[in-house]
């Protein structure tokens, strides 16, 4: 049954652009605002692997929702702004700016999805596509604030090839879909991509089965302080975001108009960082590998409540999913059968006080 949601409309109100594509700022939008608490980086640092815009945004810009106010949009009409819509743009692409350069691996992709709805029941084998580039100059559309709609010229950064030629890619079914924790997915290991520059990480919508939808969440209005680094794409051109859905009609367009980043974020396993408090959380796993057994250790800086821990296996499917609601401040250990499950890279989430605190542990058979 599809799933109704009571939303805050907006509208943005633009002049058309030409058939060849599809100019959206014309559409009118739908937004609600979603939790986030954002702290200073300095504090934000963890153990491996980092994570981009979450974590690291020292080292890779940019950082996500710096305003605390992450927001999710789609269309009065159906489908979702990033995400799958009625006007087949259903592949979209958060860059990062590599600030080093350093060269770096991404393991896999976190996500954060603000919706998902069926409207005949889901085939089993609906699936979204999880995928990533290397960016390179000139290689997307954007307006650089000349308030025309640009569809000739690639004069900015992009994904450097085309929606279906990533470096690296991998399926999550769209029954795997969580709405109420960030999803995981994890690249082949033999496919897993170094890069020493810039790079993208994102989502195809468009392999999802008829009547199944699904979006991503993004931060709010000018949190990308025209950094320009989300990607749109529709019949195989990337235009910048901001392009495709601000107000053409003045010089927001490509200069702030929408101005925001997605919520997918690239998993490094060569990033740099130290074991400390996250959010009033410390989280660790050992042995590391396991082999049979491996035990989750997390500790809790205070009282906490909406305390639950979620592993992951390399798919982004939930193996184990424990709630425990209040939790007093301290140590707790769970263990974590092993001698069933696949060789392979598994993420474990501990959720508190609403903030979430992922790191991953690796079976090795």
């Amino acid at each position: 049954m599809k799933k109704i949601y009571t939303l805050i409309a907006i509208t943005a109100i633009a002049a058309g652009a030409s058939a060849q594509v599809s100019d959206e700022s014309t559409k009118p939008f739908v937004q609600k605002t979603l939790p986030f608490h954002h702290i200073t980086n300095v504090n934000r640092t963890i153990s491996n692997p980092d994570t981009t815009g979450l974590v690291n945004y020292t080292d890779f810009l940019p950082q996500f929702c710096p305003s605390g106010t992450p927001t999710y949009y789609g269309y009065t009409t159906g489908g979702e702004l990033y995400g799958r819509n009625h006007d087949a743009i259903n592949i979209c692409a958060q860059g990062y700016l590599n600030v080093g350069p350093t060269p770096v691996r991404v393991e896999g992709v976190l996500m954060w999805f603000g919706s998902k709805y069926s409207d005949a029941g889901s085939s089993v084998t609906s699936k979204v596509v999880v995928k990533a580039w290397a960016m390179a100059a000139n290689k997307a559309y954007n307006t650089n604030g000349s308030g025309t709609f640009n569809q000739t010229t690639l004069n900015a950064p992009g994904p450097a090839t085309g929606v279906n030629a990533p470096v690296a890619s991998a399926d999550i079914l769209y029954t795997d879909i969580d709405t109420t924790a960030y999803n995981y997915v994890s690249f082949p290991t033999a496919s897993q991509p170094t890069f020493t520059a810039d790079f993208a990480v994102g989502v195809d919508f468009s392999t999802l089965a008829a009547g199944d939808t699904a979006g991503l969440v993004s931060d709010s209005k000018n949190d990308a302080a025209n950094l320009d680094y989300a990607f749109s794409n529709l019949s195989g051109k990337w235009f910048v975001s901001d392009q495709m859905f601000s107000n053409p009609a003045s010089p927001d367009l490509g200069t702030g108009g929408l101005d925001n980043d997605i919520a997918v974020w690239a998993v490094l396993t060569q990033a740099t960082g130290i074991n400390e408090y996250y959010d009033g959380m410390k989280l660790t796993t050992y042995p590391n590998p396991a082999v049979d057994n491996a035990v989750i250790e997390y500790t809790l800086e205070k009282n906490s409540t909406n305390v639950s821990l979620i592993v992951f296996d390399p798919s982004g499917r939930k193996i184990v999913n424990n709630v425990y609601n209040q939790q007093s401040a301290g140590t707790y250990k769970v263990n974590v059968e092993t001698t069933n499950l696949a060789s392979g890279n598994y993420f474990y989430q501990l959720n508190a006080n609403g903030q979430r605190f992922t790191k991953k542990f690796v079976v090795a058979k």
